[in-house]
């Protein structure tokens, strides 16, 4: 009997550290998703905004990847995103928000892709997401698209 409530009493203590266990593994899952950690990419990322930041339009559509250069020239560009930019004002903080990983996207070739959002707040838009999609070109992520709401 006594051998009996000794077992019992190992099963139940098992039992219960287990959920310990699997409670502070739940909580560290949800605090990963919760706070992604920035990439290599989307530090890549922040650059180039910053790039826009100062102003430096003709250095960004240098710097950005070869679909986004099919797609736009660099006069264009400049022109398309001074109308975007300077409404919103300077921005006063940029904070990574997420990075999701794809192999495809709509309207381009099938690749390896990084969407990256920050959260920023511009002088005249302080609930701003800026979205840079970057494209994987060996051995670098170049900016593929650009997008702010």
């Amino acid at each position: 009997m006594l051998i009996m409530s000794l077992i019992i009493a190992a099963a139940a203590l098992l039992t219960i550290s287990g959920q310990d266990d699997a409670r502070v593994s739940a909580q560290n899952i949800s605090t990963s998703i919760a706070r992604p950690a920035e990439t290599k990419a989307s530090a890549d990322a922040r650059k180039w905004v910053e790039l826009l930041d100062e102003g430096q339009w003709d250095a960004s559509w240098q710097a950005a990847g070869t679909l986004f250069k099919a797609k736009i020239t660099s006069a264009q560009w400049a022109t398309t995103i001074q109308s975007v930019r300077q409404p919103l004002g300077r921005p006063s903080s940029r904070t990574f928000q997420s990075v999701m990983q794809t192999k495809t996207l709509p309207g381009t070739p099938a690749g390896d892709y990084q969407i990256i959002q920050f959260q920023t707040r511009f002088a005249n838009k302080p609930n701003a997401v800026e979205t840079v999609v970057l494209s994987r070109e060996q051995p670098y992520w170049r900016v593929s698209e650009y997008f702010i709401r």
